[in-house]
């Protein structure tokens, strides 16, 4: 049964990476390339959205924002997901949220500076706070896991920072794909973005679809696919695909999460009245 709650919070928080108006998906689009957008852009997006699973309407509800810190050339994301409903009552309210820090180097992508993960729920009446924070030290060239509860963190694993690449959180990943920091996003591209784990260095493994891939998956002809897998232990669950679907102007503007809880497909979509015209 925990696992299952936990699936239910994964597709609710991945497809805060990828819900935006479902009528969007029937507008027509041109194939073409790609528009990356500048981190300048995407910070002040602020997406609120809603779930619907099977029959199912309004599981949960979740955000996603990015904004600019004082700092120049330094940004905060915030994905965040709470279930509503008899998916509340199971999941003991249950509300994940994920925070990065991140900064733009010369390179033109962005680094991850810190990344927290907070799961807060009620059991037996009581209310508690799980977090997990990763910490990255570039003079010192290590990265610091640290995990607590209530607000309060113990020191934990440290890893070495690999020569050669920068591994990144999810969220900071997401925003340098959106602004085009690994390359254009052409179909056929399989892309492997260092991040962190316990056991180390992992990947965030993303396939651009191609024609025949798209029509397997029933989603419009223009703009770019994608196929994004993460490792379990990003979202503590068994695991999951997530289609995302960006349109033209670079934005996801649609989204799919594989067979959550063993049942069948979860989409997400922005609450009405952020949808536009």
């Amino acid at each position: 049964m925990r696992r299952s709650h936990s699936r239910l919070l994964l597709g609710v928080t991945l497809l805060g990476l990828a819900a935006l108006p479902g009528d969007m998906l029937a507008s027509p689009a041109h194939t073409g390339e790609l528009r990356a957008r500048s981190f300048q852009e995407l910070a002040g997006e602020h997406h609120a959205y809603t779930l619907d699973f099977l029959v199912f309407k309004d599981l949960a509800e979740g955000s996603l924002q990015m904004a600019a810190e004082r700092v120049p050339g330094r940004y905060r994301a915030e994905l965040a997901a709470r279930t509503l409903g008899v998916a509340s009552w199971l999941s003991g309210d249950r509300t994940q949220r994920y925070v990065s820090i991140m900064e733009e180097v010369e390179s033109g992508r962005l680094r991850s500076i810190s990344h927290e993960s907070t799961i807060h729920k009620r059991h037996l009446g009581h209310w508690s706070d799980r977090q997990k924070r990763y910490r990255f030290d570039y003079p010192a060239g290590k990265v610091y896991q640290e995990k607590g509860e209530n607000g309060k963190f113990a020191p934990g694993l440290v890893f070495a920072l690999p020569p050669g690449e920068t591994p990144v959180d999810i969220l900071t990943g997401f925003y340098n794909l959106r602004a085009g920091a690994y390359g254009q996003l052409l179909p056929g591209t399989h892309l492997q973005i260092p991040t962190f784990t316990s056991r180390g260095v992992s990947t965030i493994d993303v396939e651009v679809l191609t024609g025949p891939e798209r029509l397997a998956n029933a989603f419009p002809a223009g703009g770019t696919l994608l196929r994004v897998r993460v490792d379990p232990e990003v979202f503590e669950t068994g695991g999951a695909s997530l289609f995302v679907w960006m349109d033209e102007a670079g934005r996801p503007a649609g989204g799919v999460v594989e067979n959550v809880i063993g049942m069948g497909d979860v989409h997400g979509r922005l609450r009405k009245e952020q949808r536009q015209p």
